[in-house]
């Protein structure tokens, strides 16, 4: 007998919608069924009226254990994932220390099964030195992580020399190194030191993040990338000149992920809002938008990924008159499907598109397809029931994680969950999570 039966739904995977059965035995899709298709099972749930998606696979996150667990940890950061419909989290290793060694991959990797409500995957930091690549691969390690700006050494590649060997030793793995683009030579020479008063200090931050150094580091990492035969994903495309890159110099071995707040909020949020919408990249100018919408419709973007990265609203306020003073960042894991939603209402993308960008590619890009992505006989019953005849808005106090605060907040999306499952196990009935933590560490 099965376990449970999904019924009277939408299926919605990469490839369209269909009405459609979905059993579940032991944790996995047993089999999608026809409508109306007689099965034996102990649970029977009606999804009439609703749509079934896969559940989410966030490629981008920053749970900030250890080191920095005021912020966040790996307890709250999944919680607020299983309310968002997020049942896969690839996390970054930006805590402290940073994750670049066997040893401290093996204690992280303990610290979320201790306490992650999804399932993990984790990704290792790669500076100029290569020493552990191969060992970090051996424990799981899905992808790692080059930092072109933004870090100081010893993590910050800085020259091409350096990059080109952390290419070739990721692709003697087969594995993914994430890029985060830019150029510290030019920001360097953007300085907001000097900014003095609110209006002014928001301004310098905006001028201090010019789109072409991002553009250079894509540029730089593309044919690099091409000389040392590797696999590449840009983090955090968010500018129209760095499209124009990528339509030159992609190729199959690379691809390239937005955020849902540069696809969504223009800059002049950071003028009006501050500290509460400071984020690097900075948000960008409607054109900007305009232009990463496209890319991502036409698949020139791939993906799209949270950059989750939660600070303390305390830690936010210190910015208010002087936006130096505030940490860029904001959480962003429980909002990811809702605003995907809206990018579905405004027509910027279709649902087949939103669950190929959240679901399906991030899962076959770093190695879990076809266990995480879609939903077909096999494959992992993670799934969310979203129900189109009832808005959600998205609200500060409902957020989870411990950063609490959203530029989103009262924002109106076009449905609303009605449950979120994991391996089978229902985690999360509308706006309550249901279960305890069941998350397990997940590798290519």
């Amino acid at each position: 007998m099965l376990d449970a039966v999904i019924e009277g739904g939408l299926i919605v995977t990469a490839d369209g919608a269909r009405p459609g059965c979905i059993a579940i035995k032991d944790g996995k899709v047993a089999e999608i069924a026809a409508p109306g298709e007689l099965l034996q099972a102990q649970e029977r749930i009606d999804a009439t009226g609703c749509m079934i998606i896969p559940g989410l696979v966030d490629a981008h996150v920053h749970f900030r254990e250890p080191g920095l667990t005021q912020k966040e940890d790996f307890g709250s950061g999944t919680r607020a994932a299983a309310l968002g419909g997020v049942t896969t989290v690839m996390v970054m290793p930006t805590d402290k220390p940073m994750t670049t060694t066997p040893e401290l991959f093996a204690e992280k990797r303990a610290m979320g099964e201790r306490s992650a409500h999804v399932d993990f995957a984790l990704q290792a930091g790669l500076g100029p030195s290569t020493a552990h690549v191969r060992d970090l691969c051996d424990l799981g390690a899905i992808s790692f992580e080059v930092f072109l700006a933004d870090l100081p050494p010893p993590m910050l590649v800085a020259t091409s020399q350096e990059l080109l060997r952390c290419l070739q030793a990721v692709a003697a793995t087969n594995r993914v190194a994430g890029i985060t683009p830019g150029d510290d030579s030019i920001v360097a020479g953007h300085s907001v030191a000097d900014a003095t008063g609110r209006d002014e200090s928001r301004r310098a931050f905006l001028a201090s993040r010019p789109a072409v150094a991002e553009a250079l580091g894509i540029a730089r990492a593309c044919v690099a990338a091409r000389a040392a035969q590797a696999r590449i994903h840009i983090r955090q495309v968010s500018a129209s000149s760095s499209v124009d890159v990528l339509r030159a110099l992609k190729s199959r071995d690379v691809s390239a992920e937005v955020t849902p707040h540069n696809l969504l909020l223009e800059e002049e949020e950071i003028l009006r809002r501050g500290p509460i919408a400071k984020v690097v990249p900075p948000l960008r100018s409607r054109a900007d938008l305009a232009s990463v919408q496209r890319a991502l419709r036409e698949g020139i973007i791939d993906l799209v990924a949270t950059d989750h990265a939660p600070h303390l609203p305390e830690e936010k306020a210190l910015g208010e008159e002087d936006l130096a003073k505030a940490p860029g960042g904001f959480p962003g894991v429980q909002t990811l499907l809702p605003l995907m939603l809206t990018l579905v209402e405004k027509k910027v993308i279709d649902y087949a598109r939103l669950v190929a960008v959240c679901c399906e590619v991030p899962a076959r890009l770093f190695g879990l397809f076809p266990a995480k992505g879609t939903l077909r006989g096999g494959s992992d019953a993670d799934l969310v029931v979203l129900d189109p005849r009832k808005p959600f808005v998205i609200r500060n106090e409902d957020q989870l994680s411990r950063a609490r605060l959203t530029p989103f907040d009262g924002w109106r999306a076009p449905a609303s969950q009605v449950l979120t499952m994991l391996r089978g196990k229902v985690i999360a009935r509308g706006m309550q999570l249901t279960s305890e933590r069941c998350g397990r560490f997940v590798r290519p």
